[in-house]
């Protein structure tokens, strides 16, 4: 399908602010599933990127050597903040990311190669996914399955412009972690939003192409709704239904050194 991912960035905002307009004061205090973080961290994370953007920490996160760091920097750096705050942060600065998302799609900006800290470089347009992504899962999985609410589920392109984003940093999230693959992996993820991708070895790192391979040594097949929270390890593949057809050893072994954040 034809990604609108702008249009998800912005629709998927109306279900995470409905979320955090409704939070009491303690469960912005309560833990959330992001170790070490309580939800009002979460959402400090997720106003910190918004604002960022039009600010020199953009620059500074890209050209970082450790993302992770920098996130919990920026959650330390509002800890003393009221949950209005940061709540308001988020509202208005996600607001302002918009027009310059549906500029990051056109012609002549879309392609070009941005490198975000240590997980790799991808083209501008993918940086939109990149927030679909993150807040997308931080508000489903994070904030309201820790709290014991309830979200709707992203809609077709918003999960698509997710899932884009987590197959597109497969390989280098991965890094060496795959370098042991010695035959191509066929990986489908079934249900709207999902698709037929190729992991295969290369000289560096492994190589992901769209579509089915003819030499796979094995084909793994899950569901793509869940693949946010299973293919991030927040919760087990082994608990998600996922089917390992062919070589056993080797698609167990790649669903558990693979490495998506």
């Amino acid at each position: 399908m034809a990604l609108d991912r702008a249009a998800a960035f912005q629709n998927d905002r109306v279900h995470i602010l409905t979320l955090l307009r409704d939070l009491r004061e303690d469960e912005w205090a309560a833990p959330s599933k992001c170790a070490g973080w309580a939800v009002r961290d979460v959402v400090s994370h997720m106003g910190a990127a918004c604002h960022g953007t039009f600010t020199p920490w953009v620059l500074k996160l890209l050209a970082g050597k450790d993302i992770e760091a920098a996130n919990n920097r920026d959650a330390e750096k509002r800890r003393s903040w009221e949950p209005a705050k940061l709540l308001r942060e988020y509202e208005v600065w996600g607001n302002r990311c918009v027009p310059v998302m549906k500029v990051v799609q056109a012609p002549g900006a879309r392609s070009l190669p941005v490198r975000v800290a240590e997980v790799g470089a991808y083209p501008a347009k993918l940086l939109t996914s990149a927030f679909v992504f993150d807040h997308g899962l931080h508000a489903r999985y994070d904030i309201a399955a820790a709290l014991g609410r309830t979200m709707p589920a992203q809609d077709e392109n918003a999960l698509a412009t997710s899932i884009e984003w987590m197959i597109a940093g497969l390989s280098p999230m991965s890094g060496d972690r795959l370098s042991w693959l010695s035959a191509p992996v066929e990986f489908r993820l079934v249900g709207p939003g999902g698709g037929t991708w190729t992991v295969a070895p290369g000289a560096k790192r492994v190589k992901v192409t769209e579509g089915p391979s003819s030499s796979a040594a094995v084909t793994i097949e899950g569901p793509a709704t869940t693949f946010p929270i299973w293919g991030t390890d927040r919760e087990p593949w082994r608990e998600a239904g996922i089917a390992i057809k062919g070589d056993e050893e080797i698609g167990t072994r790649f669903l558990d050194t693979k490495r998506i954040i």
